[in-house]
């Protein structure tokens, strides 16, 4: 049995998905995504990579390809028995489920980006990953230093998010108690209040849009479980931009479903990484690994 995963922020990088780009299959994607964004991602991908530093940006073009590498599956008749995203991911997963078409997903994205990045701008702040201590403790410094816990990543890999001032103290507080706490290069406090305007305006935007039952499980990284009703799925959606990314549940629970592999969906071996920490048995591999660099 095998589950596709789809990553998140942070696993954008220039040049991402240009194995894909020249095939005929791939522009009519590309040339459907850009129009629905209105940002030449491409172009940007290629030969503006810096811009993929602004949330607004890195989204949607995340997104594309992460979509372009689902239809590269499918078209080799791969299917997943199961799905998952971390954070932006899971607008991947739910159109690979078809809860919705992955055209809705890109307009909801491209959405959600622009809100992401007034927020952060409003209320600037970043996150810090902190390694080598027990959850409790870290939960327990993150109240003390008064942030938010934004990802239960893996064993061992707490994510922090919250004000500059906050995310010094957690980070004074974790080196005080033996672990080791590394500033990530966001652009916000994703994950935490500092985005509640923003995913108030998203949950408007999420009222419009139909949800139908996953045809395969889908297992959301809000609840770390496995979700089935659509008026369910919508909920925990609405909530995903302040609540944290249980990664830590989601591993649990696919291991739990009898996966025995997981593929990760799009650019970069982030989510594969982490996988391997959980020593759960499944086997974790990254799209090339899967498909080789011949996208057909």
């Amino acid at each position: 049995m095998v589950a596709f995963l789809f990553p998140g922020q942070g696993s954008q990088a220039p040049g991402m998905g240009e194995e894909f780009f020249a095939r005929p299959w791939a522009q009519r994607i590309v040339e459907t995504a850009e129009g629905i964004v209105g940002l030449p991602l491409v172009e940007i991908i290629r030969e503006r990579p810096q811009e993929l530093s602004r949330t607004a940006v890195a989204q949607p073009a995340i997104l594309l390809v992460e979509w372009l590498a689902y239809a590269r599956l499918q078209q080799a008749g791969k299917t997943p028995e199961a799905v998952a995203g971390h954070s932006l991911g899971e607008f991947a997963a739910l159109a690979a489920c078809g809860v919705f078409p992955w055209q809705e997903a890109m307009e909801l994205v491209a959405l959600r980006g622009r809100l992401m990045e007034e927020a952060a701008q409003a209320h600037p702040g970043g996150m810090l990953a902190v390694l080598k201590l027990p959850v409790e403790e870290v939960e327990r410094l993150a109240d003390e230093a008064g942030c938010t816990v934004a990802n239960y990543n893996s064993p061992g890999q707490v994510v922090l998010s919250g004000p500059p001032d906050a995310l010094a103290k957690a980070q004074e507080l974790a080196q005080a108690a033996g672990g080791k706490a590394v500033r990530l290069k966001v652009a916000g406090a994703f994950h935490s209040p500092a985005m509640a305007g923003a995913e108030c305006a998203l949950a408007r935007a999420l009222e419009e849009v139909h949800f139908s039952p996953p045809r395969c499980p889908f297992l959301s990284a809000v609840s770390g479980r496995p979700e089935e009703s659509p008026d369910r799925i919508k909920e925990l959606l609405a909530r995903q931009m302040t609540s944290p990314v249980r990664w830590t549940g989601v591993i649990e629970s696919l291991a739990a479903l009898g996966i025995e592999e997981a593929w990760e969906v799009g650019p970069g071996e982030v989510l594969t990484r982490l996988g391997k920490r959980f020593g759960v048995g499944i086997r974790f591999l990254a799209f090339r690994e899967v498909m080789g660099d011949v996208p057909g």
